[in-house]
């Protein structure tokens, strides 16, 4: 199921997530209040990631203590970032957990000062693509694919319903099934730029590629994205 994979139920974020948002190919919000919006989701990002940084360093100097403050801090984006990957919240559960058993058996190797999240989300692509290969040599009973009998996620109340919200939805679908149906590699570079919120060069360095080539990626799914939304008549103008 593609959970959490937008900060609103409105049309216009739903539409803005498939914007491209690094350097030459972000666009300006539309709006006032998008642009407050994305602003404040930058500012969040940021001080998560500067909370993350530090409490890394103490962890890989010795500090034992400072797992628990660690995995509060990072344990939501790991989740969110295998989530948005896989589609499979259980497996996203599992490969979280994964995650930071390999952050502690690797923290000698964190280099201080270093930031934190793009360390953090490489080891936790790395879980998951070990995963995948384990799952072709061994099938597995459990499907990835997201279904539909998962049950709905997020929903609004019924006197939250209106038009704008009900559109927002089908918008949401419709971005949720593109990213499933789309390469790995490209969905992996959109999703670490517009959602985690990392450079070119920090998303390169994540998945072990040149910068060119993951502007490449993030585009190609920027534009599967936003043709999936004008077929259906919600592309960005």
């Amino acid at each position: 199921m593609w959970a959490c994979i937008g900060d609103s139920t409105f049309a216009s974020p739903v539409r803005s997530m498939v914007e491209p948002s690094e350097n030459a190919m972000r666009r300006a919000p539309a709006t006032a209040s998008d642009a407050t919006r994305t602003a404040g989701t930058a500012r969040s990002l940021d001080a998560n990631g500067r909370a993350l940084t530090a409490v890394m360093d103490r962890y890989a100097n010795g500090d034992d203590v400072a797992f628990d403050e660690l995995y509060r801090l990072g344990a939501p984006r790991v989740r969110g970032f295998l989530l948005r990957l896989s589609g499979d919240v259980a497996l996203a559960d599992d490969l979280t957990q994964e995650t930071f058993l390999r952050v502690h058996r690797a923290r000698g190797a964190f280099t201080a000062g270093a930031a934190a999240i793009p360390w953090l989300l490489a080891i936790a692509r790395n879980a998951l693509r070990d995963n995948a290969r384990r799952a072709q040599a061994r099938p597995s009973l459990r499907s990835t694919t997201p279904t539909d009998d998962e049950g709905p996620v997020n929903e609004a109340a019924p006197d939250e319903r209106g038009d704008e919200v009900l559109v927002a939805r089908e918008m949401l679908e419709i971005v949720q099934r593109a990213l499933g149906a789309m390469p790995a590699l490209h969905r992996e570079a959109f999703v670490l730029i517009r959602f985690e919120g990392l450079s070119v060069s920090e998303a390169a360095a994540v998945l072990g590629a040149t910068e060119g080539a993951v502007k490449v990626r993030a585009f190609r799914a920027y534009e599967a994205l936003r043709g999936a939304l004008s077929r259906q008549g919600g592309a960005p103008e």
